[in-house]
């Protein structure tokens, strides 16, 4: 899907230009903000969707593939893990990546998260990091809805994000170094989860620092019946 869907919008588009323009230096710019600590981050992240062998995954929203490969550490040889993403040479990076690692290329493919291109009830997690907050309200509600659709009952999304810290002397350290990529709060998720069927939606802090700093949180919730 390398068209920007009907229902996104021109601030979609700008953000997907933008995206399209980093890929080459995605990996490098992931490995300065985790000061080389980017897999453990991964792990961490993937963790939190409490995932067992031989379960299916979902990554909205990919990248370059790294989060769904230690999706698929996680789930084993008897699992899936699958990366989404709309721009064509991020799952081109995502493919090579696999190969290296010696993964199912084609587990990676194009798509949007408000147009999840499996069928309903096929996954037991999806996994969204970093990617919700650059797109509009519009896309980022339908895409829940979409999540929603795609999960099994019972099945988490975790989605993990920036976070201002909680004490004033780290709060204002991350305000200068992050700026705009701290202008979302989580908790804008929670309703429009619970909107779309989610039960059990907890917000907390990930134990993990960006720079030295407290600056993660996830959102997880459960698919209802």
């Amino acid at each position: 899907m390398s068209s920007i869907p009907q229902s996104q919008t021109d601030e979609d588009a700008r953000m997907k230009n933008a995206m399209e323009r980093m890929v080459d230096s995605y990996d490098s710019y992931m490995r300065t903000m985790t000061l080389g600590t980017e897999r453990k981050l991964r792990d961490l992240t993937a963790g939190l969707a409490q995932l067992k062998p031989g379960a299916q995954v979902l990554e909205v929203g990919c990248g370059t593939g790294t989060l769904t490969l230690a999706a698929k550490r996680q789930v084993g040889p008897a699992g899936k893990a699958y990366g989404i993403d709309v721009i064509p040479k991020m799952i081109e990076a995502c493919r090579r990546k696999a190969e290296q690692a010696g993964a199912d290329p084609s587990a990676f493919q194009l798509g949007g998260i408000d147009d999840i291109p499996f069928p309903a009830g096929k996954f037991d997690a999806v996994l969204c990091s970093f990617m919700i907050f650059h797109m509009s309200e519009g896309v980022r509600r339908r895409g829940i809805q979409e999540i929603r659709r795609v999960l099994k009952p019972g099945g988490r999304l975790v989605v993990v994000d920036m976070a201002l810290p909680a004490s004033p002397v780290p709060r204002a350290i991350a305000k200068a170094l992050f700026g705009g990529m701290l202008q979302h709060d989580l908790r804008e998720l929670i309703p429009l989860m619970q909107e779309a069927g989610f039960v059990n939606v907890e917000l907390a802090p990930v134990n993990y620092r960006v720079l030295f700093l407290p600056v993660l949180s996830f959102v997880r919730g459960r698919a209802g019946d």
